[in-house]
């Protein structure tokens, strides 16, 4: 599984949508949406962001 799948997969179990995560994180919806497709590398500093969030 790949590190995009796995956002994906803690977002959908904690029953947020991509909009919640997107605004929490303070980024553009299709910026997150990239993320989880994986179509855009994602900064460390972003992973650091995502993980105190989950």
């Amino acid at each position: 599984m790949s590190v995009n799948e796995k956002i994906r997969l803690v977002r959908e179990t904690k029953g947020w949508t991509q909009e919640e995560v997107a605004e929490k994180l303070q980024m553009s919806n299709n910026g997150y949406g990239d993320i989880e497709r994986g179509e855009t590398d994602i900064k460390l500093s972003r992973l650091l962001q995502l993980s105190e969030l989950f």
